[in-house]
């Protein structure tokens, strides 16, 4: 439950800052402009170059190389807080870091890295965390109207991760770092482009054996404070690209990566006497990707684009008995493995050959294969084939109106599933299903720099291997006949360039969902007069809000701005409260030159009360995080910076019973040549 006087401590360094809201208010922490060096362009999905070229990069925003090093955001999840529209949260007793985007979280918000999806095969969910972005140039979000392009399950938007591209004959960054917890991390990125060929390739490496909780925090029966228990994390990850150009813009890339993650998760620290803190630990998360892009021009007005992939992913979870991790004896103390793979495909097609139009079609296939095993039992084996096809054309109605129209088909078919019943393994039955995404769009440039647009879309997400057959801890029975979920997203918005200097945006969005997939109460049908869980489509789900933005350079030494969310969400179903997104969000930034080698910047973001159980039993109280840095460059192109995250050591957590981190120093050394 929310503690008083603890919200009163976590209030008060947001009282110390009306004066700096009021100093920028006229300023945005959006999106940084569109830029393309050193962007691996085979990676994009949605074009995202000149806006009177493409009216969707009006509703995709984007996070450069530069935001990325400059707010020391160095996970996707992070890294992705930066944009309005997007709650960053914790799963706490899992210790993953997710977003939700107006409400969507990441099973009907995928991930994709190059445009080729790695969500996780079994629940659609991966740990944000775990994808450092040390490698990428940059980090792309659409909202709501995301393309057909990107295939299935872009229910609420889409998120994309773009690696880099050499453009020079030998080029390379590296950088490396210190932070309190005994956390340190390293990182390069070598290329050559030798005209008709390039490779690129980097590693990186993080490590922190814990971090401390602020002076604030209360302790409780798992938590005794100072360092946070079991709060380890260690990350590796390794890549190369070897790329062929052989003539004018037609290109072949071949990738490789690989990432090892392991983890503690804090146990649980709240208020809650319901709530048993569990003891977990994961021993690996890997996950190990095989990739193709190509792009092949057809002529002078039309291309074909391909990607072919192959992932590997493995993670284990053991969970213990109790603070000492070093038995497996109690009810729900387990071992247990997870070992899948994802294979697949896409192919799109594009001409100009129509005047006017601007014409796609892609194909999408993906087969996913889960195999689980909890010791001693035999590992159980599921598998989906997902396959999409859509449509998408562009047409200009005049100078000044744009028409975005498109439609696709996504279908789902089981093709195994077993099930274990008293150590024997059976099939469950096998489901088929199908829906389709029709949506559109209208843009208007009103001047040179202002557009106002308006976007209709139907959207749908298949349900994951999870959603049909998981038994959740012996808390409910498996439903393989669940439908997609379908959502009706709607935007209005308008964007503007005032001055020459300043970039304002603002949205307002709604969306209406129906057949949500929520555990619902049913009789047991194994235990007659009892009851239990079941994932039904019964759920109705309504969520609106208004996103506003503004950034700029003030002077020349001065750059500023801030930008807000405001969110509602309304179940329609029952009285359960929909969690981990709080109805206001606003993040505000400065940044000040005063010599042409020195810098200052200062952050804030701000939520208020979010829930953190379903039925509102919990609330994670409203908080301010205030972050600061110095950067000294001594010598061209080396960059020497040094500062304090939390700066007036707020306790607060996004989940309720998780603590975040007090305050903490970092140092960090980068040079680039």
């Amino acid at each position: 439950m929310h503690n008083d006087s603890s919200a009163k401590r976590n209030r008060s360094p947001f009282l110390l800052w009306p004066t700096v809201l009021l100093y920028l208010l006229p300023i945005t922490a959006g999106a940084s402009p569109l830029a393309t060096e050193g962007v691996f362009t085979l990676g994009r999905v949605e074009v995202t170059g000149a806006r009177d070229e493409d009216p969707r990069a009006l509703t995709t925003e984007q996070i450069t190389e530069e935001d990325l090093r400059r707010f020391n955001r160095d996970d996707v999840a992070k890294a992705l807080e930066l944009l309005p529209g997007v709650h960053f949260t914790k799963v706490g007793a899992r210790n993953e870091s997710t977003v939700y985007v107006r409400g969507f979280d990441l099973r009907r918000v995928p991930l994709f890295l190059d445009g080729i999806p790695v969500y996780v095969p079994y629940d659609g969910y991966p740990d944000l965390r775990r994808f450092t972005t040390f490698d990428l140039s940059q980090v792309t979000l659409a909202k709501g109207f995301a393309s057909v392009l990107y295939g299935p399950n872009t229910m609420g938007g889409a998120i994309n991760l773009v690696t880099k591209r050499p453009e020079k004959a030998f080029e390379a960054n590296l950088g490396a770092g210190y932070a309190s917890g005994h956390t340190y991390q390293a990182y390069f990125n070598l290329g050559t482009n030798q005209n008709w060929w390039y490779l690129q390739t980097g590693a990186s490496l993080f490590n922190s054996r814990y971090f401390r909780l602020s002076d604030h925090f209360r302790p409780t029966v798992a938590e005794d404070g100072g360092r946070r228990e079991n709060s380890y994390q260690r990350d590796r990850k390794a890549s190369i690209k070897i790329g062929l150009t052989p003539r004018g813009d037609d290109e072949y890339a071949f990738s490789y990566t690989y990432q090892h993650g392991v983890k503690g998760t804090p146990p649980y620290a709240g208020s809650d006497p319901a709530t048993t803190p569990r003891y977990w630990r994961w021993p690996y998360w890997d996950k190990e990707s095989f990739y193709f892009n190509s792009f092949t021009e057809l002529g002078m007005k039309s291309y074909v684009k391909s990607r072919l992939y192959y992932d590997r992913y493995k993670n284990s979870l053991f969970s213990y008995d109790d603070a000492d991790y070093d038995s497996f004896t109690r009810p729900y103390a387990f071992q247990s493995d997870y070992k899948d793979h994802s294979y697949g495909g896409s192919m799109e097609l594009g001409t100009r050959l129509l005047p006017g139009n601007d014409l796609k079609m892609a194909f999408h296939y993906k087969r996913d294969v889960h195999r689980e095993h909890n010791w001693p039992n035999p590992y159980q084996r599921f598998e989906d084939e997902i396959w999409s096809i859509g449509v998408e054309d562009t047409l200009d109605l005049s100078e000044r109106w744009q028409l975005v129209t498109g439609v696709s088909y996504d279908c789902l078919r089981t093709l195994a599933a077993e099930n274990l019943i008293d150590g024997a393994l059976v099939d469950f039955p096998k489901d088929r299903g199908g829906a389709w995404n029709p949506q559109l769009g209208l843009f208007h440039n009103l001047t040179e720099t202002a557009t106002l647009y308006a976007t209709a879309a139907h959207k749908t997400r298949l349900p994951t291997i999870k959603d049909k057959y998981s038994y959740r801890l012996g808390r409910a029975i498996p439903n393989p006949d669940l439908r997609p979920e379908k959502s009706w997203n709607f935007e209005f918005g308008y964007r503007d360039r005032f001055l020459h200097r300043l970039s304002f945006n603002a949205a307002i969005f709604y969306s209406r969902i129906s057949d949500f997939i929520l555990l619902t109460t049913i009789p047991d049908p194994a235990n007659p007069g009892t009851t239990t869980g079941q994932n039904r489509n019964v759920g109705k789900v309504e969520q609106y809000g208004l996103e506003l933005g503004l950034s700029g350079n003030l002077t020349a030494n001065l750059e500023a701005g801030l930008n807000y969310t405001l969110l509602a969400r309304d179940n329609r179903s029952n009285d359960d409260k929909l969690t981990s997104t709080p109805s206001h969000k606003l993040m505000v930034f400065a940044r000040h030159r005063p010599l042409s080698w020195l810098s200052v910047q200062a952050d804030m973001n701000y939520y208020s009360n979010s829930y953190s159980s379903s039925n509102g039993a919990r609330i994670a109280g409203e908080f301010a995080v205030v972050n600061t840095k110095v950067e000294i460059e001594p010598l061209p192109n080396l960059m020497v910076e040094a500062g304090i995250n939390n700066l007036f050591d707020t306790n607060y957590a996004y989940d309720e019973g998780y603590p975040e981190p007090g305050i903490n120093y970092f140092t960090n050394l980068r040079y680039r040549f």
